[in-house]
């Protein structure tokens, strides 16, 4: 994916974004889930959580043999607007 960009599943149940594109969560703090040799693999289950609460919220996919995507469970998105950016 490129930076800035998104995608939806074809379900809608989760949105595919680039590693870069996911402020706010943290590694998952169960070991068994950050496989991988140089990035994360993604094939033990969601490896990213918010990093407010520890709800688990997406998988990355960023080794050296694995596409480079976040898939982010839908239901985990909320709107946040930049200071000064847009209306009210």
């Amino acid at each position: 994916m490129a930076r800035g960009t998104f995608k939806a599943h074809l379900d809608g149940s989760l949105l595919i974004l680039h590693p870069d594109d996911v402020p706010g969560t943290a590694r998952h703090p169960d070991p068994l889930r950050v496989s991988g040799c140089c990035g994360l693999d993604g094939r033990d289950g969601p490896n990213l959580v918010c990093a407010g609460c520890g709800a688990e919220v997406a998988t990355e996919e960023s080794d050296c043999w694995t596409d480079n995507f976040v898939a982010v469970t839908a239901a985990a998105v909320t709107e946040e607007r930049e200071a000064g950016a847009g209306g009210g």
